[in-house]
């Protein structure tokens, strides 16, 4: 295992554990963090305090994991995501959704860049379209059946995505 895989990882224990400091601790001071809406934050506390709301609007969350894998300084994580919409949920254009009491499952992929023991970029991707009308309890479009993991592990999450098996 390299240092970046490494990194994201305890990147991965410090949200399971509810880990704020060793959080923060391994994200660079000028992390770049871009996911739909599009959303583009800088800065360590920027990132963590969106991944914090987004968390805070859904309980009960468990991540599946479905891939986690190294390349050089990129790491990517594929996994899929089910929580319960709990509390108000601000959409990137400000949008206040109230709680709903629908769960939720999204499938999401990450990328990140580990340079020097610290995470410098975090892109994630999901389809926000697909989470919304889960929200609004629109009928959704026949979907495909969700691929068999290669390597998937599943548990509780206690604060952030994502959880991840180290």
């Amino acid at each position: 295992m390299g240092e970046a895989l490494d990194t994201v990882r305890r990147m991965l224990t410090a949200f399971d554990e509810a880990d704020d400091v060793t959080l923060r601790s391994l994200l660079a001071a000028d992390v770049v963090l871009e996911a739909p809406g599009p959303v583009r934050l800088t800065g360590r506390d920027a990132v963590a305090d969106y991944s914090a709301r987004f968390l805070a609007a859904f309980t009960d969350l468990t991540v599946r994991t479905h891939v986690l894998a190294e390349q050089g300084e990129m790491v990517v994580e594929e996994y899929t995501l089910v929580a319960t919409h709990a509390a108000t949920f601000t959409t990137p254009t400000g949008e206040a959704l109230a709680p709903t009491g629908r769960r939720v499952s999204v499938r999401v992929a990450e990328v990140y860049r580990v340079q020097g023991g610290h995470i410098t970029e975090n892109r994630f991707y999901f389809d926000a379209a697909h989470l919304y009308r889960q929200l609004a309890a629109e009928p959704e479009p026949a979907a495909e059946p969700e691929p068999e993991p290669v390597s998937a592990s599943s548990r509780p999450c206690q604060l952030t995505p994502p959880c991840a098996e180290p």
